[in-house]
């Protein structure tokens, strides 16, 4: 278990109180919306009641624009075994919305000179380079392109605790002989392991560290790979939604070594990422472990900050100083590299060359091109929408199906509106 000794509680950026409504609601919404998204409090009451009984399950919303806080709405319970309800500044698991959050490390590193995105992983690790893999890329590791989605050794939910094991086991592993391989294919696991290593080995410092030092702590980010205990009490527990696990390519049972499950069970149950007992994400060593793909913690306000900074980086003018990542590096990790299918989830996804999800915002004109951030399986869905200096992030403790894509789409509506209204 790698977790750094040196970490913090990152202040919060707050609403400003001229400019938003506060508002307590019968049906227990808290917080503050800016002159203009009140119907987005509507979007989140609804969602809100779809996940459960009124203050069962807790969920968060915040909206940043130009730099200002102008969403922060929460709702119900962080943690049902104590009663601690949510509150705004609660940290959640991102779980497979972490790999938008590793991207963005990879993508400081690439602008720092540390690395580039086409240059084969085992330039920097040269025992990964064994068994084929001396030409896989960052780029492809980062697109799910690079025939490695799963791993061939069986683990179990104590293993992939263990980021130094994996990098290990990894230099061992071949590339996916399954044809299914060879285009976009999510793996929840592999990505991660690859990165953290490969940042370790350029940089000197761990993942969680350098994220800490570089990105989170000088933004001011409640965005965290694995806890410290005095996080602990004000960190949400998951559960599932009914139907949440049946929509997952396998069911439980059958690993790397079951024929049975072949592809799918190499991918997605070994081990599974969302086993049954949804109590694994919520134990004391998950939380303080820095495991890379799935174990990022936020608060919604953290989240949509850091999409809102991308996304002014996004449109700078050439040159000009930013605040994260240069506009040359932002205009190239959101060029369209990879699209496709993904044949275990059933779903088409888009991947800029810098790994970054690109999204379709659907009707609304004025912010789809350009947007990205994540969407998929997980109670965590972010947006950062270049064209209008906006990123917006809903998280929750309660893994069900798309509502926090709905609300965002909700939300995508109330900031275009707000486009056209300036």
């Amino acid at each position: 278990m790698t977790t750094s000794l040196v970490r913090q509680v990152i202040p919060q950026p707050r609403p400003r109180a001229t400019t938003a409504t506060t508002t307590t609601t019968a049906t227990g919404v808290h917080g503050t919306t800016a002159p203009g998204f009140a119907s987005v409090h509507h979007f989140f009451e609804r969602a809100c009641r779809e996940a459960g009984p009124p203050g069962s399950r807790g969920a968060a919303l915040a909206v940043v624009r130009d730099g200002e806080l102008v969403v922060d709405l929460w709702q119900g319970t962080a943690d049902p075994a104590t009663g601690t309800p949510w509150t705004g500044d609660t940290l959640a698991p991102v779980l497979t919305g972490s790999h938008g959050i590793l991207a963005t490390a990879v993508l400081l590193l690439a602008d720092m000179g540390a690395l580039a995105l086409d240059r084969p992983v085992a330039d920097h690790w040269p025992e990964f380079a064994v068994r084929g893999k001396g030409a896989v890329t960052l780029r492809d590791v980062l697109t799910f392109t690079a025939r490695l989605p799963g791993m061939a050794e069986d683990l179990d939910q104590r293993d992939v605790e263990n980021p130094r094991m994996m990098a290990a086991l990894l230099e061992a592993d071949g590339l996916e002989d399954d044809p299914r391989a060879c285009g976009v294919l999510h793996g929840p696991w592999t990505a991660g392991w690859i990165v953290a290593e490969v940042v370790r080995r350029v940089d000197g410092r761990d993942l969680d560290l350098f994220f800490l030092e570089e990105i989170a702590g000088p933004l001011g980010l409640d965005v965290h790979f694995g806890l410290i205990p005095d996080q602990l009490p004000y960190t949400a527990r998951i559960s599932y939604g009914a139907d949440f696990r049946s929509r997952l390519p396998v069911p439980e049972g059958g690993g790397a070594g079951d024929d049975a499950a072949d592809l799918s069970g190499r991918v997605w149950n070994n081990p599974p990422p969302f086993p049954a007992d949804a109590g694994v994400w919520s134990e004391r060593r998950r939380r303080c472990t820095a495991v890379p793909s799935l174990g990022a913690y936020a608060s919604a306000r953290g989240l949509a900050r850091l999409q809102g900074v991308l996304a002014a980086d996004a449109v700078r003018a050439p040159g000009e100083e930013p605040l994260l990542l240069s506009r040359r590096t932002l205009d190239q990790a959101r060029s369209l590299w990879a699209e496709g299918l993904d044949p275990l989830l059933g779903k088409v996804t888009a991947y800029g060359e810098g790994g970054l999800q690109l999204l379709d915002e659907g009707p609304h004109l004025a912010l789809r091109s350009g947007a990205f951030g994540h969407q998929g399986p997980g109670g965590t869905a972010y947006r950062a929408w270049p064209r209008a200096g906006t990123g917006a992030a809903w998280v929750s403790g309660r893994l069900t199906a798309g509502p926090g894509a709905r609300v965002l789409d909700g939300v995508a509506g109330a900031v275009e509106r707000a486009l056209r209204a300036a």
